[in-house]
């Protein structure tokens, strides 16, 4: 009886590399994203604790500055957001299962909520107003 072998096909080593995830680098990429997205906004701003000398080559010519900064501020917020898309990425399919409530019990639960509110409100000011009294007295 022959045994069958298997054709294994070579994967790019390249591509092993690009879809390989690492411990650290979501946590990286969002500590870079923010640092650049808070660059980017200090040279938007005409901060001058970060401003671009203007004898700096290709970058100091006037619009080329500014046209770098907000480059770099529209890569931080991809950044930002492909850190913390996985984070939602399961709630999809959770969000599906919700049922909602039909509109008279929405309203219902809406009055309540905001009757509740409105008393606990009232007791914390009642509460505010008899100590101010009492430290009032005091002093």
């Amino acid at each position: 009886m022959a045994i069958k072998q298997k054709n294994v096909e070579e994967k790019s080593k390249l591509l092993e590399i690009l879809t390989t995830e690492y411990k650290w680098e979501n946590l990286l990429l969002g500590i870079l994203a923010t640092l650049s997205g808070a660059l980017a906004l200090m040279i938007i701003s005409g901060n001058t604790l970060l401003e671009i000398n203007p004898n700096f080559p290709v970058l100091g010519q006037e619009p080329n500055g500014l046209i770098f900064a907000w480059v770099l501020f529209a890569i931080s917020v991809f950044g930002l957001i492909l850190v913390i898309y996985p984070f939602f990425l399961p709630a999809i399919p959770e969000l599906k299962k919700i049922s909602w409530a039909s509109r008279p019990k929405f309203i219902d639960n809406s009055i309540r909520v905001l009757i509740f509110v409105a008393i606990l409100t009232g007791f914390i000011t009642i509460f505010n107003i008899l100590i101010l009294n009492l430290l009032r007295g005091i002093l």
